[in-house]
């Protein structure tokens, strides 16, 4: 973690404001794309299993885990190994 606040903002070349575009809107509306079926889904359309400390979206299609999201002592993590692509 970062011990003060200049280490959180990104720099401010043309690359970082390409990495903050994803996460500026509703996740719900990104469709993402599944490694294993090649299906694309509306993230908003997937069920999310999960706790409040855990969440896991499913491809609808194959049942493959898409993405994990999980509260850390650290902080969020969010895996994604199960997806090929997030569109946005």
């Amino acid at each position: 973690m970062a011990n003060n606040f200049a280490d959180l903002v990104l720099g401010g070349d043309q690359g970082t404001w390409l990495l903050q575009e994803p996460f500026a809107f509703d996740i719900a509306l990104m469709r993402i794309r599944c490694a294993a079926c090649n299906t694309v889904s509306s993230l908003g359309s997937l069920a999310v299993d999960g706790t409040t400390l855990e969440a896991l979206v499913k491809c609808s299609d194959c049942g493959s885990d898409l993405l994990r999201a999980a509260r850390t002592q650290n902080g969020c993590v969010l895996e994604m190994q199960g997806a090929r692509q997030l569109f946005y």
